[in-house]
């Protein structure tokens, strides 16, 4: 057992559901560039985003319900093992909408609980938790739904700073 996984304790959330308004890929985000790139699929996601985001700032502003954070989801639909395909969402949590850029999606997750943690760009405890955490019968919860949250918040810092913070939440159940 290596010093992440013991030193693992989840935060299991109350059941939470989330609206989301952003943008959204669907393929193998990775196919052109590898993980963790501006350059690969997701990071041209957040760029599209970005730009949208600058175009649309006056209904953004007023529909964000967390100014200072955005999200990315990663969904595995159910041909995931055999085409390695799925969706990547990118965006910012709001509590209503009455006006949606025709360039962009609004996504509501279902109501659920989630195991919440943080790494940095460092740690790899995300593979702890899905290969060890999730699957062992430690633990009491396995994954609810095919989906992993990514949090960006103000100590994310950018790929490329080692100290950046990423908030992880995956929808859990009890087994």
């Amino acid at each position: 057992m290596d010093e992440i996984s013991q030193d693992f304790i989840p935060k299991i959330t109350d059941p939470l559901q989330f609206r989301l308004l952003g943008c959204e890929f669907y393929g193998d985000p990775f196919l052109n560039s590898e993980e963790w790139s501006y350059e690969n699929e997701i990071g041209k996601l957040w760029q599209r985003f970005g730009q949208l985001s600058q175009k649309y700032k006056f209904i953004l502003e007023k529909l964000n319900s967390k100014p200072h954070f955005a999200f990315e989801i990663h969904i595995e639909p159910s041909e995931y093992a055999k085409t390695r395909r799925y969706y990547v969402f990118v965006g910012i949590e709001i509590d209503y909408f009455d006006e949606i850029p025709l360039e962009m999606v609004v996504k509501q997750l279902p109501l659920t609980q989630y195991v919440e943690f943080t790494t940095t760009m460092a740690e790899r405890k995300t593979e702890y938790v899905f290969q060890d955490w999730l699957v062992s019968e430690k633990s009491d919860y396995c994954q609810s739904y095919p989906y992993v949250i990514q949090q960006y918040g103000p100590m994310y810092k950018g790929l490329e700073d080692p100290a950046s913070e990423i908030e992880w939440m995956i929808p859990v159940k009890k087994r």
